[in-house]
């Protein structure tokens, strides 16, 4: 018997996904999702620091 057997490959590995590759769908690049997500959270980050000041 051989013990030392190949390991199983990936599903995935040989064949290509070019939609991966595509842009996304909003905004036009992930640099300007980021930068969208970014600058929702320091908003929401400013409002909340905001509200906290004002009923504290």
């Amino acid at each position: 018997m051989n013990t030392a057997s190949k390991p199983p490959e990936s599903a995935g590995a040989s064949t290509s996904r070019p939609e991966l590759d595509d842009a996304p769908p909003l905004l036009g690049s992930w640099r300007n999702i980021y930068l969208f997500v970014l600058g929702a959270s320091a908003l929401l980050i400013a409002l909340f620091w905001a509200l906290t000041r004002a009923y504290s």
